[in-house]
């Protein structure tokens, strides 16, 4: 990764308060962690402000359909909330994790994907800005959408990491099509890799599940906003309302279904190597023995990425979460028929 990219990447995290510093330097760790506390005190300012029974500009919250909108708002305060503190305390763990997993591919795929980080940033400010001049909310606004963006920042940091591990695990699959025969040495970076896989799980397996329930309340967002503008005449049907649900709901959507393919990505060439071994006949019994030794390590210990036991990242767990998600709203529709106007 060239140095430009890599200080852009890394100052876009810091700025929503995913990492903790910018540099190695102890001034550098300690202007990170006094941004990064900043941010906390904010947040727990925003929270206490909800609990209390208020909205930040001190207007009470009057209607039941508003108030489960700005109940998912502090949901995703809570979460980014989490990760900053996630990112203030396990510094050190990040910086391991980058070191053992140096990216070792070509960087067409980060930079697609942190271009359209920066669209869907550009395309929030942009939202905001038209709000302002329609209702003046602009700093309310604003806090919402920077804790949006960092919490959905959290897929792409999770999703570049896994990208660094499937290129290790590309290089190892290249040299056993190479006919290398050191399988002590093969077998011994692999399990290095299925050790970091489980790391990767560990350090980021609460936060993406907190992501994925809290794609549910986008959709229960959209569900009120239809509510409101379909039934209730709250709200007025334009393009920027429709606009506003769609930033909403469809970027996280995208970026579930990104981080399930990386992840199934991943987990398909360890597959894809066991049976490669399990096709290659060797030249003596020892061989044999190392080739079927090597196989079964791989089954007995596969890389995978885990959500805190529940569930692994895949594309059969993100079917099953868009089926979930689609019985959330017939529910929900079911509900809207009985309680109409």
């Amino acid at each position: 990764m060239s140095l430009c990219l890599e200080r852009c990447i890394t100052g876009y995290f810091q700025l929503f308060g995913l990492v903790c510093g910018w540099s190695g330097t102890r001034l550098g760790r300690l202007l990170g962690s006094t941004f990064l506390v900043i941010i906390l005190i904010e947040l727990a300012n925003e929270i206490v402000n909800y609990l209390k029974g208020a909205l930040p500009n001190g207007e009470p919250l009057s209607s039941y359909f508003v108030k489960t909108i700005q109940s998912v708002n502090v949901a995703y305060k809570m979460v980014h909330t989490w990760i900053v503190l996630t990112a203030l305390f396990e510094c050190q763990r990040v910086r391991r994790l980058l070191e053992q997993l140096p990216l070792v591919r070509d960087t067409s795929f980060i930079y697609r994907h942190f271009i359209l980080e920066l669209v869907v940033l550009g395309c929030g400010l942009t939202l905001i800005l038209i709000e302002y001049n329609v209702g003046g909310l602009y700093l309310e606004s604003l806090k919402y959408a920077f804790s949006l963006q960092a919490v959905r920042a959290r897929y792409l940091q999770m999703m570049l990491m896994v990208h660094r591990l499937d290129g290790q695990l590309e290089q190892l699959h290249r040299r056993v099509v190479t006919r290398a025969t050191d399988y002590k040495t093969l077998r011994y970076e692999y399990a290095h890799l299925a050790k970091l896989s489980r790391s990767l799980s560990r350090l980021y397996g609460l936060s993406l599940l907190q992501l994925n329930i809290l794609c549910l309340g986008d959709c229960i967002i959209m569900c009120n906003v239809y509510f409101m503008v379909e039934y209730l005449k709250a709200l007025p049907a334009t393009w920027f309302v429709f606009a506003q649900t769609m930033y909403v709901v469809l970027p996280t959507l995208v970026k579930i279904s990104t981080m399930c393919a990386a992840c199934q990505r991943c987990v398909a060439k360890s597959k894809h190597l066991q049976e490669q071994l399990n096709d290659r006949p060797g030249q003596t019994t020892s061989d044999r023995s190392q080739i079927e030794g090597f196989a079964l390590q791989i089954m007995q210990d596969p890389i995978q990425f885990d959500v805190c036991g529940i569930y692994h990242l895949n594309l059969q767990t993100l079917a099953g979460m868009f089926f979930f998600i689609l019985e959330a709203l017939v529910i929900f529709l079911q509900f809207v028929s009985l309680v109409r106007p």
